[in-house]
């Protein structure tokens, strides 16, 4: 008997039913209705049935469109005569715990004994998009072949092979038969061929230094091209080559280079389409970054060894941000070194390390001499080395002596992340005027401790470079000798936006806490007698509130209530009668 084509038409409906599973059940209650069907070798009238569903099924019900059923996993059914049938499968669990239905119908076509059975393929020629091999795949004893390629034309050839006259879709149809017996050999095949111009590529590329690497002259390509490309090459200009998408490139000497980028979109051997691009690159330019470390009036070791190491860190600027760059420790004579150091705008922050005589007696310092890297002068290497940026350390203030003591933690202060602990951040302790007085580096759990502080003001400042902090002030006296529950937060980015500033007769904290829902605080210190008036702007610089005090001689604290306030962000604007200092903070209310 001869062979049969058996295909599936169309998939009529597929729907399914979810429950719940029994209460500590380890099975999933989801079942999926899935099967194949697969017309017998020798009898086409005969087709098996293949279950492949998922889930816990206990229950299979089938409808054979015939009007036959059957209750088996796998059935085998023979259908009287040719013709579309819509097979039906819906499983199921018995267990009344566990709910799982599934129905799945699929459209199915039964072909009689002796039965043409038209078919073909095809594929577009490489070379020449609109040149399609088409070959027969017709069955049933088809020996007369009759193709209309939706274009006008038509051909008797069983594997023919066509040229459409340009672009778009034409409906193709083969009609096969036997010539001897066509009223009982007969079938038409049809379908939709779509002629799409050949793929353009277009070669470009991307290419930024790298700023990361320590060596000098490092660059990245990347390529922007389009047209899915297979193949890449690349000619940087000084006889180096590669074949990647991305490449890491460095040039030996500083100067103008022609890169090239070929691309290729390959399928075997044959070339779909190809594209070059050039673009000439100048490098950049490299300079010689150092200086001296001080300790007091000289630097470290020099003129005589002070039993010292130095560790300088170097940091590009991106943006408000930092990079490092690159690190050098030194102990000849206290000079750092930076050699070949790409144009740009850097800062450095040096120290002493640990073992060093003078260790735990300085201050880190940023170029010249502060202690925290916003207010750090940059080093502009642009057009020539710089061999004297040198660096001053403060002491640490060695002479307080108290019953005060200021402990805390470290965290993360990014909203939405909740007691991530900070270790080996540098805890900076102010006084009242800023001054740097002592500075500790949290431990593995972001803990610090200063004791034996007199009573008066302080202010906390965590210092990592690129990231922000508030300055947190911290008032100790007889009735509050110690605060051992401050949390200090660290910041990807500026929190405030204001800077803090001092003018001789008023001094001005940071405002705390901030944001806030209920009230503000702000410490003062006065060198005088002064009225001092207090106003809140909305960012329509329409005033909300106002208050005016006479203070006395003296630190003090000061609190605004702002529970009344809309959520948003204000502007709080101080100011004391007879000061040229306007004084301007900003102010989130949550």
């Amino acid at each position: 008997m001869k062979s049969l084509l058996f295909s599936v038409i169309l998939i009529f409906a597929v729907f399914s039913a979810m429950g719940q599973a029994e209460s500590g059940s380890d099975f999933s209650p989801v079942c999926d209705a899935v099967y194949i069907a697969t017309p017998d070798q020798q009898n086409p009238m005969i087709i098996h049935f293949d279950d492949q569903s998922t889930g816990q099924i206990s229950l299979w019900q089938w409808s054979f469109g015939d009007g036959a059923t059957s209750t088996q996993q796998n059935p085998v059914h023979t259908y009287n005569s040719g013709g579309t049938y819509f097979v039906c499968l819906t499983v199921s669990n018995s267990d009344s715990g566990m709910i799982c239905h599934d129905v799945l119908c699929l459209a199915i076509t039964v072909h009689e004994p002796g039965t043409c059975v038209a078919d073909f393929s095809y594929h577009p020629d490489l070379q020449n998009p609109l040149m399609v091999d088409f070959t027969d795949k017709s069955t049933g004893g088809v020996n007369r072949w009759h193709w209309t390629y939706g274009d006008g034309t038509t051909s008797d050839e069983r594997n023919p092979v066509h040229t459409f006259p340009g672009y778009g879709k034409f409906p193709v149809c083969l009609t096969a038969y036997k010539a001897d017996s066509i009223s009982f050999c007969h079938d038409v095949k049809c379908d939709t061929i779509e002629i799409n111009p050949p793929p353009v590529c277009h070669a470009s590329f991307s290419y930024v230094p790298d700023t990361m690497n320590p060596l000098p002259l490092v660059y990245r390509f990347n390529s922007t091209s389009t047209g899915n490309p297979t193949h890449f090459q690349w000619q940087f200009g000084d006889g180096v080559s590669s074949a990647a998408p991305m490449v890491m490139h460095r040039f030996q000497s500083e100067g103008s280079y022609k890169v090239c980028l070929t691309i290729m979109r390959k399928s075997g051997d044959v070339v779909i389409c190809s594209d070059s691009v050039c673009i000439t690159i100048t490098t950049a330019n490299y300079f010689d970054l150092g200086g001296h470390l001080f300790i007091g009036d000289h630097p470290i070791n020099n003129p005589v060894s002070t039993g010292d190491t130095g560790v300088a860190c170097l940091f590009r600027k991106v943006g408000s941000g930092l990079v490092p760059v690159d690190t050098n420790v030194f102990t000849h004579l206290g000079y750092y070194a930076f050699p070949r150091v790409m144009n740009g705008s850097y800062i450095v922050k040096a120290s002493l390390t640990p073992g060093s005589q003078h260790y735990g007696q300085f201050i880190p310092a940023y170029f010249p001499d502060k202690p925290r890297w916003i207010d750090a002068s940059g080093l502009n290497l642009y057009d020539s080395n710089d061999y004297v940026s040198n660096i001053r350390l403060t002491p640490v203030e060695s002479l307080l002596n108290g019953q005060g003591k200021i402990s805390g933690t470290v965290i993360q202060g990014e909203p939405g992340i909740v007691n991530t602990f900070l270790p080996f951040y540098d805890v900076i302790l102010f006084g009242a005027q800023l001054q740097p007085l002592r500075y500790q580096i949290s431990d593995q759990r972001g803990e610090f401790i200063f004791g034996n502080l007199p009573y008066s003001l302080y202010y906390l400042y965590v210092e990592y470079p690129g990231k922000y902090s508030r300055l947190t002030p911290i008032w100790l006296d007889n009735s509050i000798p110690v605060s051992d529950s401050v949390f200090l937060g660290v910041y990807n980015s500026d929190v405030t936006g204001i800077k803090n500033q001092l003018y001789s007769n008023l001094e001005l904290g940071p405002l705390f806490p901030n944001p806030t829902s209920d009230q503000a605080n702000i410490y003062l210190k006065v060198a005088r007698k002064m009225q001092i008036r207090f106003e809140i702007l909305d960012f329509h610089s329409r005033l909300i509130y106002e208050m005016r005090h006479v203070f006395e001689k003296g630190s003090e604290l000061v609190t605004i209530p702002v529970g009344s306030f809309q959520p948003g962000v204000y502007i709080l604007r101080i100011q004391s009668d007879g000061d040229a200092g306007l004084f301007v903070r900003k102010l989130i209310i949550l």
